[in-house]
């Protein structure tokens, strides 16, 4: 499925749910979790080469794919100080 902003992306197989925050040019897909684990819910993932953002919006047992490549889990932002 190409990545369209607004939209859900459903890993059926894996039991996981997505929304799309930022389009891409890449084809979403899924596959089995590896050594780091399954995608974690409320985590947003993004693809190295399209830019293509995902957030997770229900944990399942795989990880989301960009053109058949892990997505990679985005660090938080820091905020700036109050002081």
């Amino acid at each position: 499925m190409p990545s369209v902003m607004g939209k859900r992306f459903e890993c059926s197989d894996h039991g996981a749910q997505y929304m799309v925050t930022k389009a891409g040019a890449g084809d979403l897909s899924c596959t089995d979790a590896g050594q780091d684990g399954p995608n974690q819910l409320g985590k947003r993932y993004q693809c190295a080469t399209c830019e293509a953002t995902l957030l997770c919006t229900k944990a399942g047992t795989g990880i989301v794919c960009c053109d058949g490549a892990p997505m990679a889990l985005l660090a938080a932002k820091t905020l700036p100080s109050s002081d």
